[in-house]
């Protein structure tokens, strides 16, 4: 039976070992069998494989074949590995270690033996009523049980029932802040997860966690205690042009940059750009924000990405999606496969600093499959295989052994996703054409 991603047999399965002890262990599995149950069976023999039942925690991802099976497949799956909790989220596609299925049924999962880990199950049903973005803050808070041992909360939400631009900045602003060593103000824990895109109207997406299945809200769980989940967040952008000051603005609509029409300023900015870049701009051209107006110069990573809705000519107004004041900095970014590739290997680089993860959470937004980069689970494959061990090859041929290293890629599950939520700088956002991921780490203990 083929493993091989860029051509996944009907029945392939897709398993891998995070490591055993007393510890974090997790273990992943894909499957494409077109029986729900017999799916959700298998791909849960084979995270068992490498942790040990009950899972503490499985998260999962169906396709949208099997959004009206997710009773069934939550029923298999706790028959199998009996999860103390258990979230399932329908998608548009889904990835498993090497592969994505974008097409037909899928299933992956992600099983986690989290000892000495709290776990806290939550939902949001949006019926906040009217409140101050402060008490909204401190509900949301209570909600998702964030404390000053939280290392994470794994959020998804249905697009269509709730309102992100009051959600997100009170997910940002319900953790708990703390002076680091050099005295700056930090916050504890970080929010990361997606938006189920299952469903192209509304009631088309399913959630599930913990008996619980519903078709609107938000689901999620926060994990507390000895657990480090450290946050990749890969925009996938450029910048290129010139940083302009925001002079006048109105709500999502940048008016003037400089003192002169928005359009025209951004105009006067591209002028200088390269050819091939030129024709980049017809796909891929986008507004950056910059977070932190401090800074001296700003680079990649400097920036909040948001897609340009729109312009008038007549009056040189450019609308974004975001809300836009006066003093703001923007600068045009460049949005294509290379630059995503980049931006994405530069963020896994600086991981391999520190100890392999246990494994990985991947939410990718829908237009980051293989239609963009032309080749299968870009993203899965990227973030797994960043911590493999470098092939000796001379040495393995002078001692006679097989030159076709085994796959020692970390265990991964992920879909791709409505929208992505995830960290840029000190704050939560929700992002477009950007890869969010999650590593599980063991958190170092040291003896004093």
């Amino acid at each position: 039976m083929s493993n091989d991603a860029s051509n996944p047999d009907p029945d392939s399965k897709l398993d891998h070992e995070s490591g055993t002890g007393s510890g974090i262990s997790i273990g992943s599995g894909l499957s494409t069998i077109a029986d729900p149950v017999s799916a959700a069976l298998d791909a849960s023999e084979r995270t068992k494989q490498f942790i040990h039942s009950p899972a503490d925690l499985v998260i999962g991802f169906v396709t949208a074949s099997y959004a009206q099976r997710v009773g069934m497949i939550a029923d298999a799956i706790r028959n199998s590995l009996a999860p103390k909790h258990l979230l399932l989220v329908s998608a548009a596609g889904i990835m498993g270690n090497d592969t994505e299925i974008i097409e037909g049924p899928g299933i992956s999962l992600l099983a986690m033996n989290l000892p000495r880990v709290d776990l806290h199950p939550y939902t949001l049903d949006a019926t906040w009523g009217p409140m101050d973005p402060a008490e909204r803050a401190s509900k949301i808070s209570e909600t998702i049980g964030a404390n000053d041992q939280m290392s994470a909360s794994i959020f998804f939400a249905d697009p269509f029932s709730v309102p992100l631009v009051n959600l997100v900045p009170a997910l940002s602003a319900c953790r708990d802040e703390y002076a680091d060593p050099s005295g700056s103000t930090q916050r504890i824990g970080t929010i990361l997860g997606g938006m189920a895109s299952g469903g192209i109207v509304p009631g088309g997406n399913t959630l599930f966690i913990d008996g619980k299945i519903s078709n609107h809200g938000a689901m999620g769980i926060t994990l507390s205690g000895d657990i480090q989940v450290d946050t990749i967040v890969s925009q996938g952008c450029r910048p290129i042009g010139q940083p302009m000051v925001v002079t006048k603005a109105r709500g999502n609509l940048i008016l003037e940059l400089g003192g002169k029409p928005a359009i025209d300023a951004i105009r006067e900015s591209l002028q200088g750009i390269n050819e091939t870049d030129r024709e980049l701009l017809e796909d891929g051209l986008f507004i950056g924000r910059v977070i932190n107006e401090h800074k001296s110069r700003f680079g990649r990573g400097d920036f909040l990405i948001r897609n340009i809705l729109g312009g008038d000519e007549e009056s040189g107004a450019l609308a974004i999606a975001d809300l836009v004041s006066a003093g703001q900095t923007i600068q045009p970014h460049l949005h294509d496969a290379q630059t995503a590739d980049e931006d994405l290997s530069l963020l896994m680089d600086v991981q391999q600093l520190y100890d392999r993860p246990k494994g990985a959470l991947v939410v990718s937004c829908t237009g980051r499959t293989q239609e963009f980069f032309e080749q299968p689970a870009h993203d899965a494959r990227l973030i797994r295989h960043a911590f493999d061990l470098p092939i000796e090859g001379p040495k393995l041929a002078k001692a006679g052994k097989e030159l076709n290293a085994p796959d020692t890629g970390i265990p991964l599950a992920g879909f791709f996703a409505a929208g992505e939520i995830g960290p840029v700088g000190n704050e939560i956002f929700q992002h477009g054409h950007t890869a969010v991921a999650a590593l599980f780490r063991e958190v170092d203990h040291v003896d004093l």
